[in-house]
């Protein structure tokens, strides 16, 4: 891996996860790039034009408030500060300041680069949104290269945690993952497996063991029984110094896996970096 973006909002910069995103750029010597993206709707005025005798309303950012001179100041700063944190981390870092609509902007560079790093409660609306937020749920629904969404606190990766149901989806996360971070072959593989009636495929389950051994040296197959988002949920709760994998956002597991009633008590209980990758 060469290329890990790290999507910031210039105006409310989380720390954790800028840590976070240096540990995975140390851990492959891949270059951080954090990309500031800078919403050119957030505080703009609409102001009243007239045109043959027709009001109209026309939205135009203004740029000489006080207002519009702090939010420059701030981000200025957090640039600064970004920059800061990768010297002393010894990571090498660029920064690209992307100016427009933030999930359009970050997906577009997601065509060139190897993996996002994201926050979960990076949020660009005007108001209180249910966790993922609007911005977070397009980039994972749109993003050309794999997500991981980042844990709000973190220390290491001692074992990797394979979300598996037999799809073509969980699959391909699976082998995504392995091949980006051939650095984490040390460490144990678990395959957690979760279906409704708890049957199990012993050929799927040989097949799948025996791939994994070839990338990593401890191995170990989960087979969980019942509702697949909530018994995932009660086996990743007691997790911790993990990365989980999961495949296709939007369909299956994982979208159930993040509705609305149970994603801001999944986000600040399960403190684990979710890796998603699409199909």
């Amino acid at each position: 891996m060469e290329k890990i973006l790290l999507a910031l909002d210039p105006q409310n910069m989380n720390m954790s996860t800028i840590d976070f995103a240096c540990y995975l750029s140390r851990l492959t010597r891949s270059r951080l790039t954090g990309v500031f993206l800078e919403d050119i709707y957030y505080g703009e005025t609409p102001i009243t034009h007239t045109t043959q005798g027709e009001a109209y309303m026309d939205s135009t950012a203004v740029k000489d408030t006080r207002d519009s001179h702090e939010k420059k100041g701030i981000t200025e700063e957090n640039i600064r500060e970004f920059k800061l944190a990768c010297e002393c981390r010894e990571v090498q870092t660029l920064i690209h300041r992307d100016r427009g609509v933030p999930a359009e902007e970050i997906i577009e560079e997601s065509r060139f680069a190897d993996i996002i790093v994201i926050d979960a409660e990076t949020s660009f609306a005007k108001r209180n949104e249910s966790l993922p937020g609007r911005f977070v749920k397009d980039v994972l629904e749109e993003s050309e290269c794999p997500v991981i969404i980042s844990p709000y606190s973190f220390e290491s990766i001692d074992e990797i945690i394979f979300s598996y149901n037999g799809t073509k989806s969980s699959v391909f996360a699976i082998k995504q993952f392995t091949y980006l971070f051939p650095e984490l072959r040390q460490k144990k593989a678990i395959i957690v497996s979760v279906r409704p009636n708890g049957d199990e495929s012993v050929e799927e389950q040989f097949k799948m063991k025996e791939w994994l051994k070839n990338h990593y040296n401890e191995v170990e197959f989960v087979i969980l029984k019942g509702e697949p988002s909530d018994q995932l949920f009660g086996y990743l709760i007691e997790k911790k110094n993990g990365i989980v994998v999961m495949g296709a956002y939007g369909r299956s597991m994982l979208s159930r896996f993040f509705k609305p009633s149970h994603a801001r008590l999944i986000v600040k209980t399960v403190n684990l970096p979710i890796f998603i990758a699409h199909y």
